[in-house]
């Protein structure tokens, strides 16, 4: 049993060509994998042709002309012969229901690689947005380290000034300025220096009464 090597066919060229391969193999081959390859071209076929009939339908007559209309209704109903023929021949060598399984056993697998395409989709987006939620809190860490180091360089600023206003006092009144600001430091200096004034005067007079 030997495919005939053609040109890349569609439609309901690759339907005829797929029934004629099976109508000459049917009574040779010892299971239905030896025909599988053809029955996939005649559903491919029938695809192909239900979606240029589609296509036919949802475009308006001046565009596509009447003869493509007819020939894409013709196609389509020469398509379900062949298949119809398929079905017959393939029951009658393999058994009844054979045909029945056959389509299930088709259903099954594009529902499996529908589901499987589904999943990767489910996953991608999932990556996707496990990568927008690191990007996100990356972001929101950035910002952090951004705002303490703006707080930081205000503060160490500040502090310099502050440091700056503070280098006039003497070591005492130095820290009170850090603490507790410039002017406190002015008040409790300007009060020492009052109750040190009051007590040399204390002191003079006393001296002068001895």
């Amino acid at each position: 049993m030997v495919e005939p090597v053609t040109a890349v066919l569609t439609g309901i060229a690759l339907v005829k060509q797929a029934t004629s391969f099976i109508k000459e193999n049917i009574n040779t081959v010892n299971d239905i994998s030896g025909i599988a390859k053809q029955i996939d071209q005649m559903f491919t076929g029938q695809q192909e042709i239900n979606k240029e009939r589609s296509r036919v339908a949802n475009s308006t007559a001046n565009e596509l002309g009447l003869s493509n209309v007819t020939q894409s209704i013709i196609d389509a109903k020469l398509a379900n012969e062949q298949m119809q023929e398929v079905k017959n021949m393939i029951n009658l060598r393999f058994g009844p229901n054979t045909w029945d399984q056959i389509l299930m056993e088709r259903k099954r697998r594009i529902e499996a690689v529908k589901q499987q395409k589904l999943l990767i989709k489910k996953r991608k987006l999932e990556k996707q947005k496990e990568m927008m939620d690191v990007a996100k809190q990356a972001t929101i860490g950035i910002s952090i380290v951004l705002l303490i180091l703006v707080f930081s360089v205000i503060a160490y600023v500040a502090f310099a000034s502050e440091e700056e206003e503070c280098m006039e006092f003497y070591p005492k009144y130095y820290l009170v300025c850090l603490n507790e600001g410039k002017e406190i430091a002015l008040t409790e200096q300007y009060l020492d220096r009052l109750k040190y004034r009051q007590q040399n005067t204390c002191c003079l007079l006393q001296n002068e009464k001895e």
